[in-house]
C-alpha cells in the first residue's frame, strides 16, 4: 500500500506541471477556434437616473391594523380615525331573564408613535347613515359624512375618554402575539348600551347590520400621539337568574363579545395636511417617500440609452444584465431614544421599501399580486457602521432581472419606477420563509434620499452586462 502512494504522488506532480505549462496554449487555441461574432463579451457601463416627487393620492384601504390619533411632524400633519362593523354572533340568544349590566368598547394597541406622554381624547359615534357593502372598495380618504352624521344622538360615550399611551391603565393577553398589550376601555352611555342590548337579531350579519351599522372611532384633541390599534371589540355584560339543582336560584354573570374581525369590513381613514413639506420640496437635493400620505419618489431609468449603448457594444448578441445593483442612502434616520425624539424626528424611515413599475402600482395592490423581480421587489432598511463608529442606512435593490426583461421586450423609452413604503407579511418554516402579503404601509413614515440633482452624490446605476 505504501509503495503505491509513493508512485502516485510523483505521477500527479508530473501531470500538474504538464497541465500548467500548456494551459495558456490551450486557452489561446480555444479562442482562436471561435469566430469573433461568437465570442462572449462582458462590459460594464454607468447610467445616470433621474428622480422626482409623485403624489399618489388616496388608495383602496386593506388594513391589518389601524392608526388612531394625530401627529404633527415637519413633513405634515396626520389625523387618523377608523370605522368598523362588528361581527354578528350568528345564532346567539340571551338567556331567559337576562338583564343588562354594561357595554364596553375595547381598543388594543401595539405601540404609539410620537410623544407617548401627551394625552389623547377618544370619542365614539354610531354609524347611522350607511354601512359598508361587502364588496365595496373603501378609500382611505372617504368622507365621514357618508356613513355618520355626527349628531349628538350618535355619540356612544358620555364624554370623550382621555388616555396617555405611556401610562395605560390596563393590559390584555393577546394569544396571537403571545404578549400582553395595552388596552383602552370605553364604557358606552346608557342610551347606547340599551340599544346594543336590544339589537339582538343575530340571525345573519346582514340582519344585524340593519340594527347596528358600525362604529366610528376618532380623536378630538392631542396632536402628538398616534396609536397603532391591533384589535377592536365590544363586550356586552349581563346577568340572568339560574336555577341550580332545581332548588335555589342564583345569579349568573356573563359577557357576549362582538368583534371587528376578518368577517366584517373596516376602514382606516387618513387626513393629511402637508405642513412644511412644500418648503422642504424647495431643497431639490433631496427626495421624500412618506406614508400614509402616499407621497412617493419616482426613479426614471434611461432604457433607450441603455439599449443604444449595449447594441453598439454587443452587436447582434443576445444581451443579459448580469449585475445592476442600486443603493439608496437614507439621510434622516434618528438613532436616539424614542421618548427623546423631537417633532422633526418622529417620522422615521420605512423599514420596508417597495420598488415597483409605476404602470403596475394600482394593479399590484388591487389584485393582491405577489412580488416579482420583473415588476416589483422590496428591500429592508440596512445599517452599516464604519471604523469611526458612524452608522449609515440604505436600501439595496438588484435590478438585473427587471432590466434584462425590459431590454428584451424592446421597451426603448424610459422606465419609471416608484419607491413605496409597504408592510410585508411572511410565513416562516424551519428552513425558509414565504412572503404571503404586501400592503401599503399604514403607519407614519418619512424617508429622505438623495435626489438626482444633488451636486455631489450621483444617482447612478452601474450595469454589468454580457452578450453571446
Amino acid at each position: 500500500m505504501i509503495s503505491k502512494i509513493k508512485i502516485v504522488f510523483p505521477l500527479l506532480a508530473v501531470l500538474l506541471i504538464s497541465f500548467s505549462s500548456c494551459k495558456d496554449d490551450v486557452v489561446g487555441a480555444g479562442s482562436s477556434v471561435l469566430e469573433s461574432e461568437d465570442s462572449i463579451i462582458v462590459r460594464a457601463d454607468t447610467f445616470s437616473l433621474t428622480s422626482s416627487l409623485v403624489r399618489g393620492g388616496a388608495v383602496t384601504a386593506t388594513p391589518d391594523s389601524f392608526m388612531l390619533g394625530e401627529l404633527d411632524s415637519k413633513y405634515g400633519h396626520l389625523h387618523a380615525d377608523l370605522l368598523t362593523q362588528l361581527a354578528c354572533p350568528v345564532g346567539f340568544r340571551y338567556p331567559e331573564g337576562a338583564v343588562l349590566d354594561s357595554v364596553c368598547l375595547f381598543l388594543y394597541y401595539r405601540y404609539a408613535q410620537g410623544d407617548e406622554n401627551t394625552p389623547l381624547a377618544i370619542n365614539v359615534y354610531a354609524m347611522d347613515r350607511a354601512t359598508f357593502a361587502y364588496n365595496e372598495p373603501l378609500r382611505s380618504d372617504t368622507a365621514i359624512g357618508v356613513y355618520c352624521s355626527l349628531e349628538d344622538s350618535t355619540k356612544m360615550l358620555d364624554y370623550p375618554v382621555v388616555v396617555t399611551a405611556k401610562r395605560y391603565t390596563d393590559s390584555t393577553y393577546y394569544s396571537s402575539s403571545n404578549e400582553y398589550v395595552p388596552t383602552i376601555t370605553l364604557r358606552l352611555n346608557d342610551h347606547w348600551a340599551q340599544k346594543m342590548f336590544a339589537a339582538d337579531d343575530y340571525s345573519s350579519q346582514e340582519a344585524f347590520n340593519q340594527l347596528f351599522k358600525g362604529v366610528y372611532i376618532t380623536s378630538e384633541f392631542g396632536g402628538a400621539t398616534l396609536l397603532s390599534i391591533l384589535d377592536v371589540n365590544m363586550g356586552i355584560y349581563y346577568h340572568f337568574p339560574y336555577e341550580r339543582a332545581g332548588v335555589e336560584t342564583v345569579i349568573e354573570e356573563d359577557m357576549k363579545g362582538l368583534y371587528a374581525n376578518h368577517e366584517v369590513r373596516q376602514l382606516n381613514r387618513y387626513i393629511w395636511l402637508d405642513g412644511d413639506l412644500q418648503a422642504l420640496e424647495q431643497n431639490t437635493d433631496t427626495n421624500f417617500i412618506i406614508s400614509p400620505a402616499h407621497i412617493y419618489t419616482q426613479l426614471t431609468f434611461p432604457m433607450a440609452a441603455m439599449k443604444e449603448k449595449m447594441t453598439g457594444t454587443l452587436g447582434s448578441r443576445r444581451a443579459y444584465v448580469n449585475r445592476a445593483h442600486l443603493t439608496l442612502p437614507v439621510l434622516n434616520h434618528y438613532d436616539g431614544v424614542a421618548s427623546q425624539r423631537t417633532r422633526d424626528d418622529w417620522a422615521q424611515p420605512a423599514q420596508t421599501m417597495l420598488l415597483i413599475r409605476r404602470s403596475d402600482l394600482d394593479r399590484f395592490f388591487n389584485e393582491n399580486m405577489m412580488l416579482s423581480d420583473s415588476i416589483a421587489m422590496y428591500a429592508t432598511l440596512q445599517s452599516q457602521t464604519d471604523d469611526e463608529d458612524v452608522t449609515t442606512y440604505s436600501y439595496e435593490f438588484d435590478l438585473s432581472t427587471l432590466l434584462t426583461e425590459q431590454l428584451r421586450e424592446d421597451r426603448f423609452g424610459s422606465l419609471n419606477m416608484l419607491l413605496v413604503p409597504v408592510s410585508v407579511t411572511t410565513m416562516t418554516t424551519s428552513s425558509s420563509y414565504t412572503i404571503t402579503d404586501v400592503r401599503y404601509n399604514q403607519s407614519l413614515t418619512a424617508t429622505e434620499i438623495y435626489s438626482a440633482q444633488h451636486p455631489i452624490y450621483k444617482l447612478e446605476l452601474e450595469v454589468v452586462y454580457s452578450g453571446f
